[in-house]
């Protein structure tokens, strides 16, 4: 397929992910949970959903499959455009670009900048895999 390096990128890319996913949990309780809240608001479809297409995508691009490429290229330009366009749109209202690493709560804090990690790292193995896109389909 490719090179140890980019199969080494790419573990770093699922740790990358699945620390942006658990931290989903500390941002709900920060943000949406009260004493009264329900707990069963925590385990969310679509984002189970996003995860499962990731670990999918993942599972085969590792094991060098055609549809583990496409998967993965789709969810990399999902979460890249999620990302991206959190940005523009709070610099378009003023926010500024990455405001959220001001947040004076340390767990938010914490978890945007997870989140811009993301941001940066899925655009970085978007460019990864088109780039090397005839070695990972020609194997």
């Amino acid at each position: 397929m490719w090179n140890k390096d980019a199969n080494g990128q790419i573990k770093v890319l699922f740790w990358i992910t699945i620390v942006n996913f658990i931290a989903q949990i500390p941002y709900f309780f920060q943000l949406y949970y009260h004493k009264t809240s329900d707990l069963k608001k925590l385990v969310n479809l679509p984002m189970g959903l996003v995860l499962a297409l990731f670990l999918i995508a993942y599972i085969l691009l590792i094991k060098h499959k055609k549809g583990g490429y496409w998967l993965m290229i789709a969810f990399l330009l999902m979460e890249f455009l999620f990302y991206f366009s959190n940005v523009i749109f709070s610099y378009m209202n003023g926010l500024g670009l990455f405001f959220q690493l001001f947040n004076p709560n340390l767990v938010l804090r914490i978890v945007f900048t997870i989140g811009y990690i993301n941001l940066f790292a899925s655009g970085y193995f978007l460019f990864l895999l088109f780039y090397k896109k005839g070695n990972v389909l020609n194997t």
